[in-house]
């Protein structure tokens, strides 16, 4: 888990949080199981070699063509293929092209307009012949209205 945003209502929306603490001294035996499993799923889905290499090569958003963000995309694309994340990574996805302010830098998939540009880009990753269908793919999947972060909403 990366980040997790509580909105409390009434004192009793904590309840399940503080019941969750019982569990703090043994988090790493807790959790193990489930991110195998977790894992196992997304190589089950993406393949083993996918899941340990992925980021390799690709450059920051930076210096992307049109600073698309290459690696943001992949990885929620990632997400919502293996694991059924779409609407978690549509959410992420359409915080892009300035949506998100610094939390969510760089373009969308859809600002890549040379694909040429994208394989020199992408030319010491592993993956370098698949980057530009997964971008592809990730846009269709996850594109929907731009959102805004949830402080700004």
């Amino acid at each position: 888990m990366h980040t997790l945003s509580c909105g409390a209502a009434r004192p009793t929306d904590f309840d399940e949080h503080i019941d969750a603490l019982k569990f703090y001294n043994s988090a790493a035996e807790t959790i193990a199981p489930i991110e195998r499993r977790i894992r196992a799923e997304m190589e089950r889905e993406l393949g083993a070699d996918w899941c340990g290499h992925w980021t390799e090569g690709l450059p920051e958003f930076a210096e992307a063509p049109n600073q698309v963000n290459i690696i943001e995309i992949a990885r929620l694309w990632m997400y919502a293929k293996s694991l059924g994340l779409v609407e978690w990574g549509k959410m992420r996805y359409n915080l892009l092209s300035g949506n998100g302010g610094h939390w969510f830098p760089g373009e969308m998939a859809n600002k890549l307009e040379d694909e040429r540009r994208l394989l020199d880009a992408v030319s010491n990753s592993p993956f370098s012949a698949r980057i530009p269908q997964i971008l592809r793919e990730a846009h269709e999947m996850l594109y929907a209205e731009p959102k805004k972060r949830l402080s700004q909403s």
